[in-house]
């Protein structure tokens, strides 16, 4: 394993900001309010020569909204236990502080594996303010700033003396062999609830408070089903009632983990009613091609009530048509129940998204659906449907060849998915069939779309936050901001 790296630090003095510098990517929520952070962010560093993990973590004293202050401390005390090396983070612009002197006795202890690093020193006007931060007696401070992205480079090269295996010979770990597994959801679904029951420790708060995850916390674990890396996201709202930047920060994180996972765990509270989120979320994981597992979460609740998991799965696909064939699974993340049969489902998932078909099975199977049903008229002459082949995986996606891509009827696509769904073995996870104009001498090769995905516009596209070029409220997240409608002045009496 390579060696791990953590920043402790009081709020707001940048060690989230620190952490995606060095990371290189946006991975932790950056706001100008304190106590964003909560649970601990880990990532590998390849930077400068050098290799190692990095945590983020919230910050020492921390007042939190939500009364989580415990939690958050846990998470830190657990990061310091855990740490080959701390980065003891201050500010240089508002000098040191009691709640740096405090958080230095703490450190004392484990002095041996601290390098003081004093942030937001901008320019070099600033550089003489760190001297004062010597009273804390944990060695000679160190000025960077991440927003500049000034004194990475020392930094880095201060770590490689201080962790000599922190060199790029030591093994680097990308958890490239692991198998991604997303929680999504709508809040207080249970997702950390469940993360946490699989890793058999309390890796993430959880508390009985919607919003209380922010980040996307990767967590791997090693079973005996494999190796997998657990993706606990925030729970989402309706885009409407994302009122602050954290909250739309949150939803982005929540998408992306969506997109960059391997098979998507969508949980579902069976206490309650399915909402325009649940349904959202399914489309968007149908549309991205996931193999998508439904679980339901809390179902003790819904069993105490006389519920039946065949009358909750044939009430549930009503409601979420497009996942009618993804498996279900009942659970409770509080007592543990079923939470065991997730990562051997989530594992079979991810083979079947790989498997494949010959191409001249298939082109049989593509004969006998257009005997059974031809597609309509919808030009001026009859579409020509030639053969078929399957072009990728993950998700399965087959290039159907015909003559003109224009004149095949929107609905068709979804008939011999239906088919195909019945006949191959992809009877649980989406695939993509897409059209291909064939060039040929024997007719005009007037084709608008020498490839396309036919279907509504509803199920080519999809988003959970905000489409691409899209004019929002005021505050211009997706696109433009939106232009005030002009008052009218009311017009003067007219005198007589």
């Amino acid at each position: 394993m390579l060696p791990v790296v953590a920043i402790i630090g009081r709020p707001n003095v940048g060690k989230s900001s620190l952490f995606n510098k060095l990371v290189g990517v946006p991975v932790s929520i950056v706001d100008p309010r304190a106590g964003v952070t909560r649970d601990r962010i880990f990532h590998d560093v390849h930077r400068d020569g050098c290799s190692f993990t990095l945590i983020d973590t919230g910050g020492i004293g921390i007042v939190d909204e939500a009364k989580l202050e415990q939690d958050v401390n846990t998470q830190i005390d657990r990061a310091i236990e855990t740490a080959d090396h701390i980065l003891f983070l201050c500010d240089g612009k508002s000098g040191l502080t009691h709640q740096d002197r405090d958080i230095a006795k703490k450190l004392r202890p484990h002095q041996e594996r601290i390098s003081l690093i004093i942030n937001k020193i901008d320019h070099q006007n600033l550089e003489s303010g760190i001297h004062e931060f010597i009273k804390l007696g944990l060695g000679e401070p160190l000025g960077v700033s991440a927003e500049q992205v000034r004194g990475l480079h020392d930094l880095t090269d201060q770590l490689a003396e201080r962790l000599p295996t922190v060199r790029d010979d030591h093994e680097h770990k990308d958890y490239g062999d692991y198998l991604r597994i997303c929680f999504a959801g709508r809040r207080n679904v249970g997702k950390s609830s469940l993360t946490n029951a699989l890793c058999g420790e309390e890796r993430v708060i959880v508390a009985d408070l919607a919003g209380t995850t922010r980040d996307a916390v990767d967590v791997p674990i090693e079973t005996e089903e494999g190796k997998f890396l657990l993706i606990d996201t925030a729970g989402l709202r309706k885009k409407k009632q994302l009122n602050e930047d954290l909250e739309f920060y949150a939803a982005c994180r929540t998408e992306r983990g969506i997109t960059r996972s391997d098979v998507v765990m969508l949980v579902i509270d069976a206490s309650d009613e399915i909402g325009v989120v649940d349904k959202k979320l399914a489309h968007f994981c149908a549309v991205e091609g996931k193999p998508t597992i439904v679980v339901i979460n809390k179902w003790d609740i819904a069993e105490k009530e006389s519920g039946k998991p065949e009358d909750y799965k044939e009430w549930l696909f009503d409601r979420l048509p497009g996942l009618r064939f993804a498996p279900c699974i009942f659970t409770c993340a509080l007592n543990g129940r079923n939470v065991g049969g997730v990562l051997a489902m989530a594992k079979e998932m991810h083979q079947e998204s790989q498997e494949r078909v010959n191409t001249s099975e298939l082109n049989k199977l593509l004969e006998a659906a257009v005997q059974r049903r031809r597609p309509k008229k919808i030009g001026p002459s009859y579409t020509k449907i030639y053969y078929a082949t399957q072009v990728g995986i993950q998700p399965p996606t087959f290039t159907i060849f015909v003559n003109r891509t224009d004149w095949v009827e929107p609905g068709y696509s979804r008939y011999l998915e239906n088919y195909f769904r019945k006949h191959l073995p992809f009877q649980r996870v989406p695939f993509r069939i897409i059209f291909k104009a064939r060039k040929s001498q024997f007719h005009e090769n007037k084709d608008q779309h020498e490839r396309a995905i036919i279907g509504t516009k509803a199920e080519r596209k999809s988003h959970l936050i905000v489409p691409q070029g899209a004019k929002t409220n005021k505050s211009g997240k997706g696109g433009k901001p939106a232009r005030k409608k002009p008052t009218r002045k009311p017009r003067k009496p007219r005198r007589g």
